[in-house]
């Protein structure tokens, strides 16, 4: 899934062109979850799928729902990364990938003076997404269902006894279907938030977004940003000490155990001591 890349950015640039969007200096802003280009000199950032196109069934789902969150959040006039007006949005099959165009919005990395605001933001995205409405049952899976997906994927192309390890792992960290689900972020740590020139702190990266309980999204920045997600916590009614939120770090722990093998595979040895410390925490 991964090669190719010289191949797939001239396929999107041609695809642009067809539009009249011209690529004169593409940026690959980051090479690995998905590949990440900025269009420039557009305002247009393509989202091309890439590890997750090799853990995920519908790879071209999960940038439908990042695509219909972020136009809802933007209709709400919360600060994200909106699909693209230059381009149609997608997602669209180019180049053999399924790739999708969202607005470039130039953003700094956050500090940790920035907890407290980030901790609001997410809460305010949060609210929001409970209120999306979904027509086109884009929602239809939790955290737990795309675990799945990745096991199976994994399945003849690791050592046997780690997929059992990360099967069991699954099995006693994830959670029941939540009774009060709603479209999440799934991943809100501090490397997908950023600061817009006008000091707005942006959420951005929907593309793991599923339909779980809003503790999976505190529990998540807690995990990566302690200060970050106590305020989000407090916002929402939340105990961020409490056994519920205990669980779905846990539960982040396994899903990033899981997730980090099928990295190692597409990426290689950059991923290799991630994911043997997960096994390793799992063993102990």
């Amino acid at each position: 899934m991964t090669h190719d890349v010289a191949g797939v950015l001239d396929a999107v640039a041609r695809f642009a062109a067809g539009h009249g969007v011209r690529a004169e200096a593409p940026v690959v802003m980051s090479h690995s979850s998905n590949i990440v280009v900025h269009l420039a000199p557009a305002p247009v950032v393509a989202r091309i799928a890439n590890v997750t196109a090799a853990g995920r069934d519908r790879p071209d789902r999960s940038l439908a729902r990042e695509l219909a969150l972020t136009a809802h959040l933007a209709s709400l006039h919360i600060p994200t990364t909106a699909p693209s007006a230059e381009l149609p949005p997608g997602p669209h099959e180019i180049g053999g990938r399924w790739v999708s165009f969202i607005e470039h919005v130039s953003l700094a990395p956050v500090v940790d003076d920035d907890a407290a605001r980030a901790g609001d933001a997410l809460a305010d995205v949060i609210e929001a997404m409970a209120t999306f409405q979904d027509p086109d049952g884009l929602f239809d899976r939790s955290l737990a269902d795309e675990a799945d997906v990745v096991l199976a994927r994994l399945e003849g192309r690791i050592d046997e006894g780690d997929r059992q390890l990360l099967l069991e792992w699954r099995d006693e960290a994830f959670l029941p279907a939540a009774e009060d689900a709603q479209p999440v972020h799934a991943d809100p740590h501090r490397r997908n938030i950023g600061r817009r020139a006008d000091g707005e702190l942006v959420w951005f990266d929907f593309d793991d977004a599923v339909c779980d309980s809003r503790l999976v999204d505190v529990a998540t920045l807690f995990r990566s940003w302690p200060a970050a997600g106590m305020v989000a916590g407090e916002r929402l009614g939340i105990d961020v000490d409490g056994a519920a939120v205990a669980e779905h770090v846990e539960q982040r722990e396994a899903w990033g155990g899981i997730w980090g093998q099928m990295f190692v595979l597409e990426l290689g040895d950059e991923h290799a001591a991630y994911a043997a410390a997960a096994l390793a925490r799992r063993r102990r």
